[in-house]
């Protein structure tokens, strides 16, 4: 008992660290950014300000896409023992993230930005509220480091954001490219690996320890998902489902001309 209060009071003093520095780091941006680039100054205060948002959750997407697979490299009992592994990197991994999303909140509402985005205020409260009893309870850390592997797909989402914020265009090598990169970690991180954590705690519901616990874990797990899916059907109608079109009518054409070439030669 006397170690999970020395864990959490370590944690807190995280968390406070991690606010105050994602917080600074959104002040900074702006103004590291401004000068040194063309589009930042034509842009109006609210994209200025999504722009800087987004800046930073690129920046935290980047973090957890380092310490989320060293976590379960160096550790695999994390891996196998999710609720009761005793892992300092990955609530070190949970105290950062938690300082991270209340930062993001408090950006949210100091400047009026995804008000209007229900979806996006559910996530955040769903991860504040289980990454914070994992941090009272000094239990299911490696759970929700797991959940963290979802960053690595972030990292490609918040860089399409900044760059369709920089130079509205889709029609770049870089951006084609960032979108498939963005597909196969969409389906290999969000959907393969949440999709094995909501069933991993649908299977381990006797190990939690408390049903009260369980249901926030499950529950959760099931709301992460709702919101993957959404995102994706989102994302399949403004790039894939197009690029996917576009390679059906291309390899449509190249069998038609095939087709033609050969009935020309007979």
């Amino acid at each position: 008992m006397e170690n999970c209060t020395n864990d959490t009071n370590v944690s807190i003093k995280i968390i406070c660290y991690s606010f105050v520095g994602f917080t600074l780091l959104n002040y900074v941006s702006s103004i590291c950014v401004a000068p040194i680039t063309v589009f930042y100054n034509k842009l109006d205060k609210r994209k200025k300000a999504v722009w800087n948002n987004t800046f930073v959750s690129y920046i935290h997407a980047w973090i957890c896409s380092v310490i989320t697979p060293i976590c379960f490299y160096y550790y695999p009992n994390a891996w196998h023992d999710m609720i009761y592994a005793d892992v300092a990197l990955c609530r070190f991994q949970i105290a950062l993230s938690i300082g991270y999303f209340f930062a993001d909140l408090f950006d949210f509402w100091i400047k009026n930005i995804f008000m209007d985005s229900p979806g996006i205020w559910l996530h955040h409260i769903v991860v504040i509220t289980t990454f914070v009893l994992s941090v009272v309870t000094c239990k299911y850390s490696p759970y929700l480091a797991a959940t963290l592997l979802v960053e690595i797909s972030n990292v490609f989402l918040h860089q399409r954001k900044l760059y369709l914020i920089s130079f509205k265009t889709k029609f770049t090598p870089f951006y084609q490219f960032n979108s498939l990169l963005l597909f196969l970690t969409f389906v290999f991180v969000r959907f393969t690996v949440h999709g094995y954590l909501v069933l991993r705690v649908w299977r381990e519901y006797m190990l939690f320890g408390h049903i009260a616990y369980w249901r926030i874990a499950f529950l959760g797990m099931v709301a992460m998902n709702v919101l993957n899916l959404q995102l994706f059907i989102q994302l399949w109608s403004a790039d894939w489902s197009k690029a996917f079109k576009k390679k059906s009518s291309s390899a449509i054409a190249r069998s038609s001309s095939t087709e033609d070439h050969k009935k020309m030669n007979l």
